[in-house]
């Protein structure tokens, strides 16, 4: 077992896991119980993301980094029904919830 993540916050952790176990890598929080406090202050336990194979945690911590960017890889795009200016991040207009040309967002795929 390997420690490959951790967080203050345990709804991002739990996010991380998530990513984590979409790609098959099996994987814990550790002292996600001990966040409440009891007689030793909250910030003193750090809560972590372990996976279990540690031939994984490289491949975990790659995931993460992608996975948790504050950039957009996908341009900005403008919407052809109304208009609207959307983040590449939309995968439908903001504003009138149709889907950018030439996607299918059934499937989440370029046609």
């Amino acid at each position: 077992m390997k420690k490959v993540y951790s967080h203050e916050n345990l709804a991002i952790l739990n996010s991380a896991k998530n990513l984590l176990e979409i790609d098959g890598i099996e994987c814990f929080i550790k002292n996600e119980y001990h966040a409440s406090g009891g007689h030793v202050g909250w910030e003193s336990i750090p809560i972590e993301l372990w996976v279990h194979d540690d031939q994984q945690a490289a491949s975990a911590a790659a995931i993460l980094a992608k996975g948790f960017t504050a950039t957009s890889e996908s341009p900005e795009w403008a919407c052809l029904h109304c208009g609207e200016k959307n983040d590449g991040s939309f995968e439908t207009c903001w504003k009138c919830q149709k889907a950018p040309a030439g996607t299918d967002p059934s499937n989440n795929k370029s046609l």
